[in-house]
């Protein structure tokens, strides 16, 4: 019914838009044209799959287009130097946008409609795999294009379970922390046992969602219930006492996702929660410090439990000729293909955001090597994104802000950040 719904949709805004209109005639391409890219994709592998997709994009295109990438650091840096150019009048034609950003960009008519250009080319939006559809509507607009979505997997040191007596992944949170533990006291405290990072929209959402359904933001996006039904000081009370105890890392907000995996690599903690979208790096580091690396699905309170997260393509509607929006359209249109999508997944582990994709032979060969990178996938079954809302962007930062006081400030109960928090609801829904 949600697919129906929406190619009705589809079908609405193209009849009642005049940009539409505008758009389905746009661009013969009769003159060379050259369009922007803002992303976050940092890491040596990310960078040059995403090279090597805009060389062979540019190289044998006959529509004169060339596509020119600039990395602008993480995704919040990408969504602010985004924000900040727009209001300069010099924005990227194409934006790689997270998704707590994308309600920021669409509720302010900040991305084009893509809608007229998807009908026009017959691109089926059924392909699209439907857990990473959320994002990519706004008021029956198409406004972004899934790209580098991910769902968050625990990584783990197979040996490191191994010696304190579990051959495979814990399978439940209660598990997980028993043996997190018993790693913790088997090397007198050398090791820890599991590490976090503090994403509040993320990597928290889901063990959060897992006890009270939505999250951190109710379904609507309008208000946080996770601060009355004592889902959230649940949560934040038992943070405090894993950290407390020793066993459970949860690095400061500055690199800290460098820090748990540079403590993995260095074998000083035995297993982390950590994007999809990392894979092939982790996979990579593990190997050459000489980890035999677990995959597995995350776990969240009463069983498996997952966020999906990552950026999404957005062609910025200020500022931008037509010219230039048809030629972002085509980019965005070459990166939906089964060769690119699958190749992004093997290259770093991404999530195949195209049905057609997952049936190839490049994935399909992937996952029988290593199953790892079928996870990311599977547990889709298990996965949640946090609601489309404007308010998403500034609330996450808010509870970011205050998990990070609890933990590392330490100064301050879990009792008194609920509190605190119902306090900036007020203001903020």
């Amino acid at each position: 019914m949600k697919k129906l719904f929406v190619v009705l949709l589809m079908g609405a805004v193209l009849l009642g838009s005049a940009q539409g209109i505008l758009f389905a005639e746009a661009a013969a391409f009769t003159e060379p044209v050259t369009i922007t890219f803002w992303h976050a994709r940092g890491s040596s592998v990310d960078a040059q799959w995403l090279e090597k997709s805009i060389n062979e994009f540019n190289a044998p295109n006959n529509l004169g287009i060339t596509v020119e990438g600039f990395y602008q650091g993480y995704f919040s840096d990408v969504q602010a130097k985004t924000l900040a150019a727009i209001a300069a009048g010099d924005p990227p034609t194409l934006a790689e946008i997270s998704c707590t950003a994308i309600p920021l960009l669409a509720t302010q008519d900040l991305l084009v409609d893509m809608t007229p250009y998807v009908n026009r080319d017959g691109f089926d939006m059924n392909n699209i795999v439907e857990a990473v559809s959320d994002y990519i509507y706004y008021n029956g607009q198409i406004v972004t294009m899934p790209y580098t979505r991910g769902t968050a997997i625990m990584y783990y040191n197979k040996d490191m379970y191994a010696e304190v007596g579990l051959d495979r992944a814990p399978t439940t949170l209660e598990e997980l922390n028993h043996y997190a533990k018993l790693i913790y006291e088997n090397s007198n405290g050398a090791v820890q046992g599991i590490g976090y990072t503090i994403e509040a929209n993320y990597y928290q959402h889901y063990l959060v969602q897992s006890l009270n359904g939505v999250g951190i933001l109710d379904a609507d996006g309008t208000g946080a219930s996770c601060l009355e039904d004592g889902s959230l000081l649940r949560f934040l009370t038992d943070w405090y006492e894993w950290t407390e105890e020793g066993w459970c890392a949860i690095p400061a907000l500055s690199s800290a996702s460098s820090v748990v995996q540079e403590d993995f690599n260095n074998k000083s903690l035995a297993a982390f929660v950590s994007s999809s979208n990392r894979a092939t790096t982790i996979l990579n580091n593990a190997k050459a410090n000489g980890i035999d690396l677990g995959m597995s699905y995350t776990v969240g309170y009463g069983g498996y439990s997952a966020p999906i997260g990552g950026g999404s393509l957005g062609i910025i509607n200020r500022d931008n000729s037509d010219l230039e929006i048809a030629a972002a359209w085509e980019f965005i249109k070459f990166l939906m293909t089964d060769a690119q999508v699958a190749g992004n997944h093997v290259a770093s582990g991404v999530l195949p955001v195209t049905y057609s994709s997952i049936e190839t032979d490049i994935i399909q060969d992937c996952w029988a090597e290593n199953e790892g990178y079928r996870i990311s996938y599977e547990q889709l079954d298990f996965a949640s994104e946090i609601a489309f809302s404007p308010h998403v962007s500034e609330w996450s930062s808010i509870v970011k802000s205050a998990m990070s006081q609890l933990i590392q400030g330490r100064n301050i109960t879990p009792e008194e950040v609920v509190e605190n928090l119902k306090a900036e609801a007020a203001m903020v829904f």
